[in-house]
Parts: structure tokens; sequence; C-alpha cells
């Protein structure tokens, strides 16, 4: 078998189900095969490959030695999560949602109800401690086929008691308390309840092993050990003092005005990612001089679900070519807001600037799969923590449970000369489908 990696946007793939039916999917710009040698059963025009664990079989396609740089941006309700995997096989995920969908996207992607399979994160990016980024994370970190090797935060910890906000004290319009180990968490009441879970939080990464560490905008270039793909941290901001973070009005707008913030380039692809941005939090960083060339980006995840507290200023900085929204109906915040529609719609670059929503994608159903699982579990209200995932029917759960129930991925690839984008329409692997697209400066 050889490794390889389907080089045109999509690409149908043709297999026998359980019942000896010929079926097919529609494969993608960079999804990965074993092509295989030996006689196809279709002809002397098909050639015979190995997809996700299925033989089948294909007209077979431009194909290269050579991984794209995947990006994944979840559909995790009212909340955030996007996982990438580049081009020297490096995972990353950027938070992980209110729920248990990212820890399902996982076990599916990866095969975890599998004997054997396993998944390390290489870097774990946590824009801000507010339950909708982070609630996701516990059960992942906990998660027994899953490592963890390296946590990045913006330093603001939530806490039940102890301080003058539940973020910590404040002075001159400064906020004072910031951490940036675990060490500095030692003996301090930390919130945890079902609003609140930054303590379960941090009990989780504690048992996790993994490094845990405070990035902000001088922390600079991050070096991930990735030869093709750069990182620059551009939030938070620290004060003068170079020991606080900037106040901004209450506990809400500060820890989202906050909140860590980067952008990856891929060659001559730039993606952005935002966090919960707000408009204050925002032009706070746009103060910075030269900032504003650092925000520009081809590929924009877009701030804080698409809320009406947002900066057109930034906006027009990253002029991005895509935007996703990651946002869901319960509960209900009314988002993405009318307004952010338009303003995000005025700053696009190019002919056909284009705006997906995680809210709106179809349906996520990976149809025809032989695995079965008693319905009566897949239909059970359960949530994964609840799972013992030491057990393997825990896995075949909850990867049944995710082709059943989560709505469709935004799927955005890059070769680092332009870059395609993928939602997901109906059953069967059908796909609506852009590019290649050239990114446009």
């Amino acid at each position: 078998m050889a490794r390889r990696f389907l080089d045109k946007k999509t690409h149908r793939f043709y297999f026998l189900d359980q019942n000896g039916d010929r079926k097919n999917y529609v494969l993608t710009f960079g999804d990965e095969v074993d092509t295989q040698s030996g006689a196809a059963p279709g002809g002397a025009d098909y050639s015979r490959v190995k997809y996700r664990g299925r033989t089948g079989e294909w007209k077979e396609p431009p194909l290269s030695t050579r991984r794209s740089l995947e990006m994944y941006f979840l559909d995790v309700g009212q909340g955030d999560a996007a996982f990438a995997v580049t081009p020297n096989n490096s995972k990353i995920l950027v938070d992980g949602g209110l729920r248990d969908r990212a820890l399902a996207f996982l076990i599916w992607k990866y095969r975890l109800d599998l004997p054997g399979e396993t998944v390390t994160i290489d870097h774990l990016f946590l824009s801000h401690a507010d339950s909708d980024h982070v609630e996701g994370l516990i059960d992942l970190l906990n998660h027994p086929k899953i490592t963890v090797q390296n946590i990045y935060h913006n330093g603001i910890g939530i806490f039940d008691s102890g301080f003058q906000h539940a973020i910590g004290d404040v002075s001159g319009g400064r906020l004072t308390t910031i951490h940036s180990s675990l060490a500095d968490l030692n003996g301090l009441d930390l919130a945890r309840d079902s609003r609140d879970t930054f303590g379960r939080w941090i009990d989780a990464v504690r048992s996790s092993g993994a490094n845990y560490l405070r990035l902000d905008e001088s922390t600079g270039q991050l070096d991930i050990g990735e030869p093709e793909v750069t990182m620059e941290i551009l939030g938070p901001r620290l004060e003068p003092d170079g020991a606080s973070l900037r106040w901004f009005s209450d506990k809400s707008h500060t820890i989202n005005g906050n909140s860590l913030v980067f952008r990856l380039t891929h060659g001559f692809v730039r993606v952005f990612f935002s966090g919960d941005l707000n408009e204050d939090g925002s032009d706070h960083l746009l103060d910075a001089p030269g900032w504003a060339l650092k925000a520009n980006a081809h590929i924009f995840k877009a701030p804080h679900h698409g809320s009406h507290e947002f900066s057109q200023h930034l906006f027009d900085a990253v002029r991005p070519m895509i935007t996703v929204v990651s946002s869901g109906e319960v509960p209900d915040h009314g988002h993405p807001r009318a307004t952010f529609l338009g303003a995000i719609g005025k700053a696009g670059r190019g002919e056909a600037p284009m705006l997906f929503s995680t809210a709106l994608a179809a349906l996520f159903v990976d149809a025809g799969d032989p695995e079965s699982v008693d319905a009566a579990a897949v239909d059970e209200p359960t949530t994964l923590g609840d799972l013992d995932f030491s057990q393997s029917s825990a896995n075949t759960i909850a990867r049944q449970r995710f082709k059943k129930l989560l709505p469709g991925i935004i799927n955005i690839r890059s070769d680092g000369n332009g870059f395609y984008a993928f939602r997901r329409v109906q059953q069967g692997y059908q796909w609506e489908s852009y590019g290649p697209i050239s990114p446009v400066d």
C-alpha cells in the first residue's frame, strides 16, 4: 500500500456495502487514501484503493504524496471548536465547545472505537475559559485514548471567591490577576458550578500531564514544530507593566476582549482564529502600531458567534475571503446578528467572498457504515461524559451518536498556494464545494 492524498476538488470512491450493493462516497481535496495493487472489480479503468478502513475502487484521479492543511470548523451548537491537521500531521485543536461534540468528532475521525487506535493532540489552544469554549475539553482530556501534549491559554481564570471580581482583582483599569502555570492556581477557590467549569477544567489539565502555557502578543511566532506552517500570537495584549491585561468594564467583556487569538500561515494562505474578540478588545489590539497588517487573512473564524459586539475596524483589517461563524440555536442568543452579517460582507475581499455558518450547515451523516449499535443506546440522551471510555462499547456509542446527531462541519483545505471549502449537504458524502480558490491580496 502507498499513502496518497486526493489532488482535485472532489472524486467518487466506490465500495460494496454489507449487503453487497455498490455504493459510493465523494471524497474531497486532501483526503487520505491507501492505493493498493491488484485488479479492481470495475475493470481496467478502475484501481483499488482503501479509504478510512474500507477497501473499494475508483477511476484513479490526480494524487499527491503531500498532505494538505486540513481545517474542520465543528458545529458544537452555541460555542466554538475547530480542528486542524498540518502537512506534517501535527494536530491542533482550538477550543472545545459547550458539549461533547469535539470529543465525538475525534472518536469518529480517528476510529477510537476500534482496538488499539489512539490520537495525540499536539497543540490545544483555549481562547478563553467561558464554558462554551472549555466545557467540551474536560471529557476530551480525560479520555483514555486521547493524549494532549501542549495547552495554551490567555491567563484568565474564573474563581468562586478570594478576589474583587470572578476573574480576579482590578486596579487602575487593569486586570492584575493573571496566571501562567498550574502552580499559580494552587490553593485558589476555582469556579466549579454548573455555569463556570474552570475548576473541573484545571483538574483535567493536571491529570493529563500536558504542558500548560500562557501566551500573549509578546510571544510573537510560536514554534509548533511544523516546517510548512507558521503561527503568530496576536492577542491578548499585555498592559505596559507586562503583568496585567486591560479591564473592559465587566467580567464578560474582559474575558472575551482578552481572548487568545492567532494567525496561522500556510504558504500564501493565512487563517485568523479570533476567539470571542469584542469591539473593545479588537480596538485595543488595533491600537498597537502595525497590528492591523498582522490580522490580514484569507480565512476568518469569526469572533463571538456573530455577536453584535464586533469591530468593523477588525473586519476591515482582516478582509476575509471566507468567514466561518460558529453558533447554535440553544441557548438562543440571536447569533449571527443581522448587523454582523452585513458588516462582514462589507469587509470581504475578492469578487465572491463567502460566509459559512455552522448553524445552517447540513446534517452530518456518515451513511452506509456496516457497524451497528443498539438504537436505544444511540438515542439515549446521556452525555458522553456519563460513558465509561475504558469500555470499547462507549466509543462505539460515541461514534454512532456523532454520525446521527452532529450537524455539518465546515471543511477547508489548503495546499499553500490556494484553498478549497466544503459543506456537507446530504447523506452519502455529497458536498457543496468551492475551489481551487487563489488568495487575493
